[in-house]
């Protein structure tokens, strides 16, 4: 599967605390509940001694996101239109995502009716949509972007109509025209997974990068991510960084060129499973598996499948949840209800280990899927 814009799994739905160093999940999700996030404290930093990366490495947008929100200028009594516009739903993961949204917003009984639009990667399409949901008078808005940026005056003349607006999984924005948040931590599933691999590799090695498309929320985030980690080891190099897309034959192309270029190559920085996946078959055929070791990367089914296989390959996942459209959900349940919110409620980068990761594991599902608590009346239809 290809995924073409910034977001990736389901564990859970996540609480409502705005402090992502504190996001945990909560609710349904896959059977097996995350561990602890690797050792925040790990040996083999500059100064020779521990380092605390959560602490050298806090996540960018925290004091931003625990922020409070005025409700009170959109509190309303139901019933409720639920607006939720799609920048584009031609992807396995968001298509999970969508399917959390209608779950959740089935489980309030005030939405008594759903807007739906899909701009198809269109973002004239996508103002075009939110205007006429605004001119229908919803609500509230849930949407994921084709650009944030490009949505801001719509969104805020959505506010203006008094229409709360909730971007989700596309990482925390304060924008103008952005109610709240419902996203995934880039940047701690960044800085998991780098935190894992420097553990693994003992602090020492010769590394290379895979990222997501160039400029997308998750790209920009988790390579900082993993600067900063990388800054506390000086015995790690970063040999190569390119952008795989969330694409596993790009990623295979990629790494089929590092291999031809480098003689030696310790481990692989990837927070994504379907660039993984691609990543470690450029390995296995070259037959230089033995040498390299993989970060964490998140709940893609492909890579699942992939690890219980290699056990001895195997370090943990980093999650990214589909869950996170039934979080959005909430949020905006809360904001109509005029009840104390916060700018940004996170969701994933929780750490699980390796044996509760390779149980995840659906061999008999196709590699686009994801792990999900979803009703079977609710299950993305292909």
């Amino acid at each position: 599967m290809t995924l073409l814009a910034s977001l990736a799994l389901a564990l859970a739905a996540c609480t409502s605390t705005a402090s992502p160093s504190a996001s945990s999940p909560a609710g349904g999700g896959a059977s097996s509940a995350p561990s602890s996030a690797p050792s925040a404290a790990a040996s083999g930093g500059a100064g020779g001694g521990a380092v605390d990366v959560e602490k050298s490495c806090p996540t960018p947008d925290a004091e931003k996101a625990a922020a409070a929100v005025d409700t009170a200028k959109f509190k309303t009594d139901g019933p409720w239109t639920l607006g939720v516009s799609a920048g584009y739903l031609s992807n396995a993961w968001v298509a999970f995502n969508n399917a959390y949204v209608s779950y959740g917003a089935s489980l309030e009984p005030r939405y008594t009716s759903v807007v739906r639009s899909d701009a198809g990667f269109d973002v004239n399409k996508q103002v075009a949509d939110i205007e006429d949901m605004i001119t229908k008078n919803v609500s509230g808005i849930i949407y994921w972007p084709v650009d944030n940026g490009a949505l801001s005056t719509v969104l805020q003349k959505a506010e203006a109509a008094g229409i709360p607006t909730v971007n989700v999984a596309n990482g925390f924005s304060d924008q103008a025209g952005i109610t709240a948040n419902a996203q995934i931590d880039n940047y701690i599933n960044g800085r998991t997974a780098a935190a894992k691999l420097v553990e693994s590799l003992g602090g020492k090695g010769e590394i290379v990068s895979v990222l997501p498309i160039a400029g997308t929320n998750s790209a920009t985030l988790q390579d900082a991510a993993l600067k900063c980690v990388l800054g506390l080891y000086p015995d790690i190099k970063l040999l190569d960084t390119q952008n795989g897309d969330w694409d596993t034959a790009k990623s295979k192309t990629i790494t089929e060129a590092w291999l031809q270029r480098f003689p030696k190559i310790d481990g692989v920085y990837s927070p994504s499973g379907q660039m993984s996946l691609g990543v470690a078959e450029a390995f296995d055929e070259a037959g230089r598996m033995d040498e390299v070791t993989f970060s964490p990367a998140d709940e893609y089914n492909g890579w699942l499948k992939w690890i219980a296989a290699h056990p001895d390959k195997n370090s943990g996942l980093s999650t990214f949840p589909t869950s996170v459209g039934k979080t959005a959900v909430e949020v905006m349940t809360g904001i109509l209800d005029g009840k104390a919110t916060t700018k940004g409620t996170w969701a994933g980068a929780e750490y699980v280990a390796p044996d509760a990761a390779a149980k995840l594991a659906s061999p008999e599902r196709p590699d686009d899927w994801w792990p999900n608590d979803l009703p079977d009346s609710f299950l993305p239809s292909k």
